[in-house]
């Protein structure tokens, strides 16, 4: 794939069924192999749903943007406002709540490119701190995050399905 193949564009309600297979898709290739199937379809039947995922795209809290190489879809950004966490009190700031990339577009480089879109989102909204929270057993992830600049602030307790996990919370300061 040449770089200049690569677009990231807003998803929009007429991307939702579309949106929701990538969804479910990178989810799975990501965490399939370190949780149940019980767990694995819990966690999809809850957060996947065409309701729950049109309901999203549609929130006034939450963007996705996703990634497009060679017009199909390759991954995407979700970020979403929220008050939490604690630790960040007093600074405007946003998370990355998800960032995937489908298994065939992986080494490209469109995670960075979807890091750098957020960031400039982030900062073009007057954003002072992009963070998220990532699974503490997840070194690739965690390699990926802290060459991108962010660090680990906290943690917090994930829940999938019904296996209480551990997340770092990693961020980057914008200004």
């Amino acid at each position: 794939m040449e770089a200049n193949t690569l677009s990231i564009r807003q998803v929009v309600p007429a991307d939702a069924e579309a949106f929701r297979q990538l969804c479910i898709e990178t989810f799975v290739d990501t965490y399939n192999i370190y949780n149940t199937p019980e767990n694995m379809q819990l966690y999809i039947d809850t957060h996947y749903t065409p309701q729950r995922v049109l309901d999203e795209i549609n929130s006034s809290t939450m963007q996705f943007y996703l990634a497009v190489a060679e017009d199909k879809l390759a991954g995407y950004v979700k970020m979403r406002t929220t008050e939490n966490p604690p630790e960040l009190a007093g600074k405007k700031h946003i998370e990355i709540e998800r960032i995937y990339v489908l298994p065939g577009y992986k080494g490209l480089k469109i995670g960075k490119s979807l890091i750098a879109h957020a960031a400039t989102v982030a900062r073009g909204q007057q954003f002072e701190v992009l963070w998220l929270g990532v699974w503490e057993k997840n070194d690739h992830a965690i390699a990926f995050y802290t060459k991108q600049g962010f660090t680990v602030f906290g943690e917090h307790d994930f829940i999938l399905g019904t296996d209480r996990q551990k997340d770092w919370l990693m961020k980057l300061e914008l200004v």
